[in-house]
């Protein structure tokens, strides 16, 4: 398993990638919900002070990519719509989460949302995802 891991080179979750983001997330398959706490590192600033807002839309693109592959489907990012709301702050703690909300075929809807440690929503994506059925 450790291979494996190393292996997972992904900028978002890879425990191989040592400049990512190393997200660990927990799965709740009733609600088909992917969420978890972090803390935005300086080294993604934009404003000083606060988070680039592109490491905002990865944030929120892999909260929806996470509640697809921890629920057993493996797809792609086709679509995402990205609302900023407030500004987000650097190392203060977070909370990010991620839910389909429909399917339609190997059509996936999700949203994402990042909030603070209030519960104050900072960010919120729509995102459109296609099941990939096989690779070629």
């Amino acid at each position: 398993m450790k291979k494996l891991r190393e292996s997972n080179r992904c900028f978002a979750c890879g425990e191989g990638n040592k400049e990512g983001l190393r997200l660990k997330f927990r799965y709740d398959p009733s609600k088909l919900r992917a969420e978890t706490k972090l803390r935005v590192h300086s080294r993604y600033q934009g404003a000083t002070g606060y988070a680039h807002g592109g490491i905002i839309a990865t944030l929120l693109d892999e909260a929806m990519a996470k509640a697809n592959g921890m629920g057993g489907i493996r797809a792609v990012t086709l679509r995402i719509t990205v609302s900023y709301i407030k500004m987000v702050p650097l190392q203060k703690p977070l909370h990010l989460a991620g839910w389909r909300t429909s399917r339609r075929g190997r059509k996936l809807f999700l949203r994402s949302e990042l909030t603070d440690h209030t519960g104050l929503l900072l960010a919120e994506a729509g995102g459109l995802f296609l099941e990939i059925t096989h690779i070629p």
